[in-house]
């Protein structure tokens, strides 16, 4: 099987873990994973077989991440790069190791995000330590939750979040009633009152893996 992002190929046998690119004004783009393979900043050389080019992006170093497939599973190893490399909004020390889960999301530079899928879900969430755990939601608060964070699936992962009124649009119900469960999530999540507070609600959940792209995709899924 062969999988092509951006000029650069990587075959896989098993196609059993695989990155999905996420770059803003970009569609999706999608790279089966077999052996290492290094990420890093497109410098006008030829494809490399192993290496991932990212394209567009000066943020991104020449070597940002290396991923490489452990005894645990696969795991994701920043490199020294300028701008660091987050995993579910955790930044990395460069050289540290993080054995990967399903539906993780990796950042890196300004504008270029990738997000993890394995057949094997795999990870050992213990090893990542997030801003802050996850508050105890009700059904409510959740599908408010999932309707502010849904744009993330529209192709740009840096895309606003939803508004009062698409989140009442979304779930039938008035925008009294959407702003009444927003406030009891801000209060959960503790976000301070300031400007662009839902964009830091939705920034806030992603971080902590509250909302994973892959509870995204089953709420909109859903009839």
């Amino acid at each position: 099987m062969n999988e092509t992002l951006d000029n650069t190929t990587v075959t896989s046998q098993t196609g059993e873990a695989w990155l999905v690119l996420y770059q803003r004004g970009k569609p999706p783009h999608t790279v089966v994973l077999d052996g290492e393979l290094t990420i890093g900043r497109h410098i006008d050389q030829p494809a490399v077989a192993g290496h991932l080019a990212i394209h567009d992006d000066p943020a991104v170093s020449r070597l940002h991440a290396v991923l490489t497939r452990r005894a645990p599973g696969w795991c994701v190893q920043a490199a020294n790069s300028t701008n660091g490399l987050f995993v579910n909004g955790t930044r990395l020390a460069a050289g540290a190791v993080h054995l990967l889960a399903n539906a993780d999301e990796i950042r890196l530079g300004e504008r270029t995000a990738l997000a993890f899928h394995s057949l094997g879900g795999g990870g050992d969430r213990s090893l990542t330590q997030t801003a802050g755990g996850i508050p105890d939601l009700t059904p409510a608060e959740r599908r408010v939750l999932l309707c502010l964070c849904s744009p993330v699936l529209d192709g740009d992962a840096f895309t606003p979040p939803a508004t009062v009124a698409t989140i009442a649009s979304m779930l039938y119900v008035t925008d009294s009633a959407v702003k009444q469960q927003l406030v009891r999530l801000y209060l959960k999540f503790g976000v301070d009152d300031g400007p662009d507070r839902r964009v830091r609600l939705a920034n806030d959940a992603l971080t902590r893996g509250a909302v994973r792209r892959a509870d995204l995709q089953s709420f909109r899924a859903s009839p």
